[in-house]
């Protein structure tokens, strides 16, 4: 069933973005720093499909936690965690799969489980999976930001 693909284990979408701010194999070392900010192109082709898988899983959760009344303003505080090395159409590219994935699990969860005993009794079923999940990505999102703030080309 659709809402056991959010079982599977996150790793986090802004762990993915904070994954972008690793070092772009052409940046050479000089004795000055360079500003960079780092893209998708920045990444391997395996990276990247680890970076859409995810992508998918976040969505599968956020989706979730919306449908029971949660925002995790998951845009917003990626972007203030990676905003300073990642460039802005690699963040825009990843948000946009996000939104679009995400969309489309809220109108599944609406689907089977839209009306209000059945919503009431999912959202009571996950309740503290649904807290654990915030927990995780908070301390995602907190390590994007240290990761961030750290990056020497950036």
């Amino acid at each position: 069933m659709f809402w056991h693909y959010s079982l599977l284990r996150l790793t986090g979408l802004v762990c993915l973005l904070a994954a972008l701010t690793w070092a772009a194999p052409g940046v050479a070392q000089t004795d000055s720093i360079v500003p960079v900010k780092l893209g998708l192109s920045s990444m391997s082709k395996s990276d990247r499909a680890t970076l859409w898988k995810r992508v998918d899983q976040y969505a599968t959760v956020d989706a979730l936690q919306e449908f029971c009344g949660r925002n995790l303003n998951l845009r917003r505080r990626a972007w203030k965690a990676v905003g300073t090395c990642v460039t802005r159409s690699s963040f825009r590219k990843v948000l946009r799969v996000f939104r679009s994935k995400k969309a489309k699990y809220v109108k599944e969860w609406e689907a089977v489980h839209g009306e209000p005993e059945l919503k009431k009794e999912l959202c009571n079923t996950w309740s503290s999976k649904l807290r654990e999940y915030s927990r995780i990505i908070s301390s995602q999102i907190s390590e994007a930001a240290s990761l961030c703030s750290s990056c020497i080309f950036c």
